[in-house]
């Protein structure tokens, strides 16, 4: 039996690690029934693991090198100038714009990377990457002041970041967003006709940032008085969407006034998983180190860098305000100052690096190197061909000296354990149109509790360093649960990739693969024994145009910041 409707929800940075011990303890009885009635796997996420590129992966079934996101942020074309990614670059139609274009109603919320809103057969409020005082979140437009009238404030992401002395405050702030955005959910269902309604819960994610901590007594930021506290805040908020999870699919029948209701599946997800993070690995300062990055010898350059390597960095300034639990201060400085003007002004950055001289350089939050190549980069000055491989082949070499003693994980050592556990060239995981834009290199560090920082401010003057301010980074494994109709009561089943649920999902309501997706439809978690159809393309060019006007740009870098994926 195929769903005539279909549910996702979305939970931002979901993981097994935490939803089965809490399973264990006889919590979370939604996400149990769900997991014991169908069939569930780990989503093994995209390279690297980062919310934009592993969710428009999701939404178009491609790997980032036909979509063409593989981090927050993207150079500019002809510049060294960073900007966020807009919904306007990424490449492939989304699977609800598929849906849509065979005629079926869409009700699509808080979904990451889908600002600035597109239109849609239906409704869409956009999700993360939205600036924060963004009136046109919606599509269409007027639906956000019906919002208003219906819930009162609709938050796609709660303004509140944890810092000392805020936890309570921080966690009321995580429920009030889940709950308003289920009660705008609920008007929606119960208003407007749909067959594919999505939800995305960021609130997952934000919790594991801030008290990762709290919750696991081996992390070097362990606080006891905090841990009294605040050690059951993730399962708190876990419990919280939990409850609404169940709230919302007894509901769905009510809302449905067909006498014969229709067979629905849901479908539970995450872009990525969660674990704690140890270290900071400043890239672009190991680059410098070893010779690939050069600075302008001009006197405030030098000046700038001189100031840095005594320690007047970014990261000195931001640890000292979130000791003082003043983290959201930062935030005021940035906007009252300038923002990222003033850092470039006072702090070395990448208007400080001499491309003319320069190798290589690193951007993103996990572990991405780009050659400086003539042709592509601005400034580019390795040659195409076998300079740049040689250039390659030397930074793949260099990055696998970087070592970290047993005991002090945040100190480089030569006789350590190796800090680079995965390293691979472009192409040997990526393929599309945009490989040619895609990092150069790609890494992920040993079990991934290293953040491998490509920062265009240069946050700290250290190579490596214990992490903080941020307890816990991102993981290859998220999850996927199936329940309803058209699923099997399987169980656990093992496999499954973030680029599969597009595809997975258009066969669950009766429609064809298009033969440009890179994932494949999950039959060991399908009752359905119908044959896979393909036929079609799922391709769509980016926009040429800015997603961001500057102080747009600006509002998102400082989320971005505020949850540790910029320095």
């Amino acid at each position: 039996m195929q769903a005539s409707k279909l549910i996702v929800i979305g939970l931002d940075g979901a993981t097994f690690d935490l939803i089965q011990p809490f399973i264990a303890q006889g919590k979370l009885p939604t996400f149990k029934k769900l997991m014991d009635a169908g069939a569930w796997s780990e989503l093994r996420s995209t390279v690297p693991p980062v919310t934009a590129s592993a969710w428009s992966s999701f939404m178009t079934g491609k790997n980032p090198g036909a979509h063409g996101l593989f981090d927050f942020m993207r150079r500019r074309a002809n510049s060294y100038d960073l900007a966020p990614v807009s919904a306007r670059d990424r490449d492939g139609k989304a699977l609800w714009d598929l849906l849509g274009d065979a005629g079926k109603r869409v009700i699509v919320m808080n979904v990451p990377v889908t600002w600035p809103p597109q239109s849609v057969n239906g409704l869409l409020v956009t999700g993360m990457l939205t600036p924060r005082n963004a009136e046109n979140y919606t599509y269409p437009k007027e639906l956000a002041e019906e919002l208003k009238s219906a819930i009162g404030d609709y938050i796609v992401y709660s303004d509140e970041v944890y810092s000392k002395g805020r936890g309570e405050i921080f966690l009321n702030a995580l429920k009030y967003s889940a709950d308003q955005r289920v009660r705008a959910a609920e008007h929606l269902l119960q208003k407007y006709p749909w067959d594919f309604f999505m939800l995305v819960f960021p609130e997952t994610d934000t919790v594991a940032h801030g008290l990762w901590s709290a919750y696991d007594s081996t992390h070097h930021e362990h606080d006891p008085a905090q841990a009294a506290k605040f050690r059951d805040g993730i399962l708190e908020i876990y419990e919280h969407i939990d409850t609404l999870l169940a709230r919302l699919i007894s509901n769905l029948q009510s809302f449905d006034s067909a006498q014969d209701k229709p067979p629905i599946s849901i479908l539970l997800m995450s872009d990525h998983g969660h674990g704690p993070v140890r270290n900071f690995l400043y890239v672009n300062n190991f680059l410098a180190q070893r010779g690939y990055l050069k600075f302008k010898p001009d006197l405030a350059s030098q000046l700038k860098r001189a100031a840095f390597q005594r320690g007047l960095t970014p990261r000195f300034v931001y640890n000292f305000l979130l000791a003082l639990g003043l983290g959201k201060l930062r935030r005021t400085l940035d906007k009252r100052r300038g923002g990222r003007g003033l850092l470039k002004r006072f702090f070395l950055s990448f208007g400080d690096v001499d491309w003319s001289r320069t190798r290589a350089y690193s951007i993103g939050y996990i572990g991405e190197v780009h050659i400086n190549l003539r042709g592509r980069e601005p400034q580019g000055i390795v040659e195409p061909g076998a300079e740049y491989e040689r250039v390659r082949d030397d930074v793949i070499n260099t990055l696998r000296e970087l070592k970290l003693r047993p005991e002090r994980s945040g100190a480089e050592s030569k006789d350590g354990a190796p800090l680079i556990e995965h390293i691979w060239k472009k192409e040997e995981i990526y393929h599309g149109a945009h490989l040619a834009d895609a990092p150069d290199i790609l890494f992920l560090p040993r079990n991934l509790e290293t953040i491998a920082f490509g920062d265009f401010e240069f946050g700290s003057n250290k190579v490596i360093e214990k992490s903080f301010g941020v307890s816990s980074s991102h993981r290859m494994n998220g999850i996927f649960v199936a329940s309803g109709a058209g699923i099997k009561h399987a169980g656990q089943f093992h496999g499954a990739q973030i680029t599969d649920l597009a595809p997975t999902i258009l066969h669950l309501m009766g429609m064809p693969v298009p033969t440009d997706m890179d994932g494949r439809v999950l039959t060991e978690a399908l009752a359905d024994s119908r044959a896979v159809e393909y036929g079609g393309t799922s391709e769509a060019r980016a926009a040429t145009t800015e997603g961001y006007s500057e102080a747009e740009e600006q509002e998102v870098i400082e989320r971005l910041a505020d949850l540790g994926y910029i320095s």
